[in-house]
């Protein structure tokens, strides 16, 4: 009878609870509950109806606050304690990135619904099941908000911590509802107060939990978090802070939501500073320990390496967790203090000396590559490389690790010109791995890697080959015969078989081999167990596959040839990014066996009638050099744009064979890099020789007009890619934009897309304060690109940083006052603006002037509350959308100069000025009236193009606006109908 009850209880509790008053063991509870009880038990009488109609006498009062406590407080405590505990368990925290906040999910807390429901369920008893007057109804709806706030209940979670709020502040019998929650009246003084005061008795303290009324106003500050109603949490924070009624135990309860409330907007300098001061509101040591981990990265994310350092230390101390343990150790080893070689190698030496404790066993890939990571900050690309390779070798299942170690492989022998190696480890990349990024850029990468590789190993086959088939018969019969016997032996083959003249080691004709499962074990015995089949089995295999490696892919791997070119040993990659052995012969060896034919005959006559020993077979041979070399220099030139190994490749194709010219394509292309690689007498040199040798060509044509045919392939993805990375340089989105430059970079080498990227990528450096960087990206322009306009702001721009320093000591002695109000410089109302001639191509063109449609005076006209009237004074206004104020600011500096230039006998003053979240406006301020703002814009919006080319047109528009309409514009925000109105007026020009 008494579930029965409870579940009735529960039942309407959930459907409509209708609760007047409330003040816990601070006051009353009134619970209607006649209205909607279920007809069954509208006889039934709950203890919580029966509250007021008998004395709560002490005897009572023990009775109701023990059952309260111990029969349904306790455990709903312990049920949501376990959901915490659960969520916890169920989530892998990743240490590489920042850390979340909470060391638990909300979503993974709302999975346990069953379980939360059953809290609610059981503190919803506690409270209807006994008298309202025990000290234990505050802490059950506490538990109740509590247990919504998991299940992501937001809005049940707000209301039941603001019910606690309202019903349950403390009021004395003669306030009644008088009392006004948060003014100065309630103890706290002149300061305003909505906290509780708490000042329990031992008795109190003993055996009884504090009110939850302050508990609940910080738990209300997380629901309002969770919901990012921020500005709402902050104003609940502050009033808290400085709250003299707010209980002490609390404050680090504070202090952990504000630490929430700032990192959850990414202001992870001030969560740093209030997350110290919540650590010891951790759950348990090992989520003090987590906590200390993320310190320490909001620390290393502020530069304080030695706060960073600190917690990484203390992480290391109480943690019982082995990963962050070993992640803890590895970033608090790349604290260092300085970019001193010595401070990165004392670092490095750390974690070499914990690769060999017996702790970090398992995760020996993840010291090394860490290890790799600090030797590229020397940079020493020969140690990175090392502990590249030994974080592979000891990597067996971290699938995303080792596709970094290999991806770093791959660019490191990228940018050494290495292309066989890079494109070796581009192959072993798993494009299936989720945290791989940018997949097709890379897969484009690998393409073009794959074809170059290919030609290289045909050229350097066909060189082995010709060497092999110089030498004197007897030497290379010899030669042969000990190449056939070391290939053979390496495949478990004996001498008979390796002498004999059939191919032996053929795939495509193998035979089907018996089944040594069923057929040949008569016994029934199971084939592991029976030492005569297995030796059978083992002899077979070796007979017809050969020795083998315990490795991945070994069949593709042993048809990749070992190639010796000019005495210098050279390794195939195979296609888990190892190596092929090279054999020890002094002698260049290749690919004797398989010379295209695809199928690997390890025969001395096999071998010996593969070298080009007749004259047929040398020109065969020569011409497929030859083709092969001037196949790598079209891919170096249009797809790495690697013109200094395309130069190389076509001058050695020039000198091998010099009668293979490709009707004048090998000079058009040797003119073309050289004029890349700023050789200027060189590029003419060959241009000249196509115009004499080739003169009716149509490779003559393109270098007479090079308009009508393209040089190089257009990269498409690259323009796309950079594209992209340009618009988030000028929107402000540095570190993304920069990321991906990286990845684009290594990608396309020294593909910069255009000079306008490389400025503001300059732009950006200069105000990072990093003038190295950004004049090494300056001297790019002005040698990538001399004929732009950018190429002389460039000069300019390095001449200014050259003398940075002295500039910014002048500007710091400055002593500089505000004119007084009587002694400000007026403004030039009069411009002289120049008569431009009127324009007949819909497009202007840079030399073109812009046509200029004044309209007749007439009076105002009023439109959306703007008032126009063309004779009052006018601004200019340049709305910029989606540019960040680094670049706004250039742009500034930009028109300044551009003033000073064009119209030096005036003042046109440039001002910045907010519109919207990501719109600006710089007014240039001012002009006599309509007609000569109208002019000025019109003209400045034709030199923009050259003025700040590096800034995208459609970033940027002009129009004109007087004082009060600007006025009107900031309140209203209406942009739209102020520009119809403009218009209207002037329709050729806005």
């Amino acid at each position: 009878m008494r579930y029965r009850i409870i579940r009735a209880a529960l039942l309407f509790f959930i459907c409509s609870l209708v609760i007047t008053r409330a003040t816990a063991q601070l006051g009353k509870i009134t619970i209607d509950l006649e209205k909607d009880k279920p007809q069954k038990f509208k006889t039934k009488v709950l203890k919580s109806e029966k509250t007021g109609q008998r004395k709560f006498t002490i005897p009572r009062k023990i009775i109701q606050n023990t059952a309260s406590h111990f029969n349904y407080y306790f455990n709903a405590k312990n049920k949501l304690n376990a959901v915490i505990d659960r969520a916890r368990y169920g989530i892998q925290d990743n240490y590489v990135k920042l850390l979340p906040f909470y060391g638990y999910s909300l979503d993974n807390t709302a999975a346990q619904k069953t379980e939360l429901d059953s809290i609610i369920y059981k503190a919803t008893a506690g409270i209807l099941l006994h008298d309202l007057r025990t000290n234990w109804v505050d802490n059950f709806y506490l538990l109740i908000g509590k247990a919504y706030l998991l299940k992501k209940d937001f809005d049940s979670a707000a209301m039941t911590f603001q019910f606690i709020n309202y019903n349950l502040y403390p009021r004395k019998k003669k306030d009644e509802d008088q009392m006004v929650v948060g003014t100065n009246t309630n103890g706290g003084g002149s300061t305003i107060s909505i906290a509780n005061k708490e000042t329990p008795t031992l008795l109190e303290k003993t055996f009884t939990l504090p009110p939850s009324r302050n508990d609940a106003l910080v738990w209300q500050i997380r629901t309002l978090i969770e919901t990012e109603e921020y500005p709402d949490a902050a104003g609940l924070i502050n009033t808290l802070q400085n709250d003299a009624n707010f209980p002490s135990r609390l404050r680090p309860d504070l202090e952990e939501v504000n630490a929430y409330w700032f990192y959850r907007q990414g202001l992870y300098d001030s969560t740093a500073i209030h997350l110290e001061r919540a650590l010891n509101n951790s759950l348990d040591l090992e989520d003090k320990a987590r906590w200390e981990f993320l310190l320490a990265q909001l620390f290393e994310i502020n530069k304080n390496r030695e706060k960073a350092s600190e917690y990484y230390g203390r992480a290391m101390k109480h943690t019982t967790n082995p990963l962050l343990d070993i992640y803890a150790n590895l970033n608090n080893a790349k604290m260092y203090n300085s970019d001193d070689p010595k401070e990165i190698d004392h670092s490095i030496a750390i974690l070499v000396q914990m690769s060999k404790r017996d702790k970090y066993e398992n995760y020996r890939d993840l010291i090394f590559y860490s290890a790799a990571e600090l030797a590229s900050k020397k940079p020493d690309t020969l140690m990175q490389e090392l502990f590249l390779k030994k974080s592979l070798h000891y990597n067996e299942t971290n699938i995303s690790l080792k596709n970094q170690a290999f991806l770093q492989l791959a660019e490191l022998n990228y940018h050494r010109k290495n292309y066989r190696a890079a494109y070796a480890n581009y192959d072993s990349l798993q494009m299936g791995d989720p945290s791989l990024e940018h997949v097709e850029l890379l897969q484009e990468r690998k393409s073009t890697l794959a074809k170059i590789v290919s030609k290289i190993i045909i050229i350097e086959r066909e060189d082995s080959l010709q060497k092999i088939a110089m030498m004197p018969l007897a030497d290379r019969e010899a030669f042969v015969k000990k190449l056939a016997r070391k290939l053979g032996k390496e495949r478990g083959l004996k001498d008979e078989e390796i002498n004999n003249n059939t191919p032996t080691f053929v795939f495509d004709n193998l035979k089907a081999s018996p089944d040594l499962f069923a057929v040949n074990n008569p016994n029934g015995d199971w084939y592991f167990y029976n030492a005569s089949l297995k030796s059978r089995g083992y002899s077979e295999f070796r007979s017809k596959w050969g020795k083998r490696a315990n490795a991945d892919n070994w069949r593709r791997s042993s048809a990749i040839p070992t190639v010796n070119n000019a005495g210098k040993n050279v390794t195939l990659p195979n296609n888990n990014g190892g190596d092929v052995d090279a054999p020890t012969e002094s002698t260049p060896t290749n690919d004797l066996n398989n010379q295209g034919s695809g199928v690997p005959d390890i025969t001395y006559e096999g071998m010996i009638n593969n070298l080009p020993v007749t004259p047929e077979k040398i020109k065969a041979s020569n011409a497929l050099i030859s083709a092969s070399l001037f196949e790598l220099g079209k891919l170096y030139q249009d797809n790495l744009e690697d013109y200094q190994a395309a130069v190389e490749t076509y001058e050695s194709s020039l000198q091998r064979f010099p009668d293979s010219l490709y009707g004048g394509e090998i000079y058009m292309n040797l003119s073309y890099c050289y004029q890349k690689l700023g050789d200027i007498s060189k590029s003419a040199h060959y241009k000249n020789l196509l115009l004499s040798a080739f003169k009716q060509s149509k490779f003559a044509e393109a270098v007479t007009h090079p308009g009508t045919v393209s040089n190089s392939v257009k990269n498409d993805a690259a323009t796309t890619q950079y594209q992209s990375i340009y618009n988030l340089f000028i929107e402000g989105r540095f570190d993304t934009a920069l990321q991906l430059k990286k990845v684009a970079d290594s990608l396309y080498t020294n593909n910069y897309w255009s000079p306008q990227l490389l400025y503001i990528e300059a732009v950006y450096y200069i105000k990072q304060k990093q003038d190295s960087q950004a004049t090494s990206i300056l001297n790019n322009i002005i040698n990538l690109y001399p004929a732009s306009p950018l190429s002389s702001k460039a000069t300019v721009l390095i001449d200014v940083l050259k003398r940075r320093k002295s500039i910014e000591d002048y500007l710091g002695k400055l002593q500089i006052e505000r004119a007084k109000d009587e002694d400000r410089i007026l403004v030039d109302d009069n411009p002289v603006i120049e008569q431009q001639p009127t324009v007949t191509n819909p497009v202007a063109k840079k030399t073109d002037s812009v046509k200029v449609v004044i309209p007749k005076r007439e009076a105002p006209v009023v439109v959306s509350g703007f008032s126009f009237s063309p004779e009052v004074p006018h601004l200019v206004v340049m709305l910029l959308d989606k540019v960040d104020p680094v670049y706004i600011n250039e742009a500034k500096n930009a028109f300044n100069r551009y003033n000073r230039e064009k119209f030096y006998g005036q003042t046109i003053e440039i001002t910045k000025n907010p519109f919207e979240k990501d719109r600006s406006f710089l007014l240039f301020n001012q002009f006599k009236d309509a007609d000569a703002a109208v002019k000025y814009a019109a003209k400045i919006k034709n030199d923009s193009r050259s003025e700040i080319s590096w800034l995208p047109a459609a970033k940027y528009s002009f129009f004109i606006i007087s004082a009060s309409n600007l006025e009107i514009l900031q309140s209203n925000k209406d942009l739209q109908g102020y520009l119809n109105l403009l218009h209207s007026k002037f329709p050729v020009n806005f």
